[in-house]
C-alpha cells in the first residue's frame, strides 16, 4: 500500500504547496522552470544512470512504470524544482547553504524511496556521490534560473539600486 500511494501522495502534497506558496502571476515561469529542469532533468539524469550506468533503478511501481521509470518521478521533480527557485535566496552567503541543504535533503529523499522500496541504487553510489550528483543538478538550476529569469533578475536590480 506504501509504495502504491508513496509518488501520488507526494505530488499531491508538492502540487498543494507550489499553489499556496507561489504567487499566482509567477507561476507560470516557475513552471516553464520546472518542466525543463526539474520533470525534463529527471527523465535525463534517471536515464544517464539507470539505463546507462546501471547505478539507480527504480522498481516496485506498479502501475506508474513506463519504461522501467517511474511515471510520477518527473511530475514531483517538476514542483520541487518550482518550490526550490521560489524560494532561492539572493544573498550569496545564504544560496550556497541553501543549495547545500537541499542536496542533502535530495539524498535523504532517495534513502526515503529506498526504504520505502521504490527505488534502488549501487551501495558504493549512496551517499557520497549521490550527494556531489544532487549538487551539481541543484546548482545548474540555479545557475540556469539565475541567468534567465526576468523577475529573479529585476529582484536583485532594485536591491542593488537601493545600496
Amino acid at each position: 500500500m506504501v509504495q502504491t500511494l508513496f509518488y501520488p501522495t507526494f505530488l499531491l502534497i508538492v502540487f498543494i504547496l507550489s499553489l499556496i506558496l507561489i504567487p499566482k502571476k509567477d507561476y507560470k515561469e516557475y513552471f516553464i522552470y520546472g518542466v525543463i529542469l526539474g520533470g525534463f532533468g529527471d527523465v535525463l539524469v534517471v536515464g544517464l544512470f539507470q539505463n546507462i550506468l546501471n547505478i539507480i533503478w527504480f522498481k516496485n511501481a506498479g502501475i506508474f512504470n513506463a519504461l522501467g521509470q517511474n511515471l510520477l518521478s518527473p511530475p514531483c521533480w517538476i514542483f520541487v524544482v518550482m518550490l526550490f527557485l521560489r524560494f532561492l535566496p539572493s544573498r550569496r552567503a545564504f544560496l550556497y547553504l541553501y543549495i547545500i541543504t537541499v542536496a542533502f535533503s535530495s539524498v535523504g529523499y532517495g534513502i526515503l524511496v529506498h526504504n520505502a522500496g521504490l527505488f534502488d541504487y549501487k551501495p558504493w553510489f549512496y551517499p557520497v556521490f549521490s550527494f556531489f550528483t544532487f549538487l551539481g543538478w541543484w546548482c545548474f538550476i540555479t545557475w540556469v534560473f539565475l541567468k534567465t529569469s526576468t523577475f529573479k533578475n529585476e529582484k536583485t536590480t532594485k536591491r542593488l539600486k537601493r545600496g
